[in-house]
């Protein structure tokens, strides 16, 4: 991918190909484009330090979530984090917010973190303030994803207001723990030589792909309970919700 324009055509390709097989799959790129978008508008405006360097980071982190869904779908090898995202595509026990969540998961937790190394290089202190900018603009999209959710699942709302952030207080994902910890890999991975590069992956790879399972299987009785209803009362067909989320 050359460009953000180019990072878009991909993830409407995506989009596309899901709503025409009413596959989950296009879930994660509906939410991931508007990000883009946002993130393409405040390079424009000159919000960030070096716009050069974060169309080069942006670039970066969507090519990974790109490849990794090409990869699966021609049944190659992706990472492990986003395999178990993409092979719960038509777990019909999960709810649109767990489908989101593991793609969230797999590329803040795994993902931001090696692009924002490679696109820093071996300066990742110059990145941090447009490392934060960024982190912002994705944490204020999520928020707005779950007022679309409220479509999806009319009681989202009430839910929300009765027990706090559902992201953080239901513990399923925690989205500042995330951008805290990819921070930390980008300070480590730019720190680390090439020979121990791969393994901090790996290792980062094992810890988000195993907190994925919890995702699927949350590890409170009360949230399996919780889940089971809002799976029950989601509205719309899988097509009619991958609109919501990306309009």
């Amino acid at each position: 991918m050359q460009s953000i324009d180019t990072v878009v055509e991909s993830l409407d390709k995506i989009i596309t190909t899901s709503l025409e097989r009413s596959n989950t799959l296009g879930y994660f790129p509906a939410l991931y484009r508007r990000v883009t978008l946002e993130v393409k508008t405040a390079i424009e405006e000159s919000r960030f330090d070096n716009a050069e360097r974060m169309e080069k980071l942006v670039i970066i982190f969507a090519g990974r979530y790109i490849d990794a869904y090409k990869n699966y779908i021609n049944t190659k090898t992706c990472c492990r984090s986003w395999y178990i995202a993409f092979n719960n595509a038509q777990n019909p026990s999960l709810t649109v917010l767990q489908h989101l969540l593991l793609g969230m998961n797999a590329h803040i937790s795994l993902d931001l973190g090696i692009a924002a190394a490679e696109a820093a290089k071996n300066d990742p202190l110059s990145i941090k303030s447009d490392f934060i900018l960024i982190n912002k603009i994705l944490g204020d999209k999520i928020n707005d994803t779950q007022s679309r959710l409220t479509r999806i699942f009319t009681p989202l709302g009430l839910i929300d207001r009765l027990l706090g952030s559902i992201d953080e207080k239901l513990s399923l994902f925690s989205i500042s723990y995330a951008r805290d910890k990819a921070w930390a890999q980008v300070l480590e991975l730019s720190l680390a030589d090439e020979s121990r590069k791969q393994q901090i992956i790996d290792e980062r790879d094992q810890a988000v792909s195993d907190f994925a399972i919890h995702l699927i299987h949350p590890p409170k009785w009360y949230l399996h309970l919780l889940l089971s209803f809002v799976r029950l009362l989601e509205k719309g067909t899988i097509p009619s919700r991958i609109k919501i989320l990306a309009q």
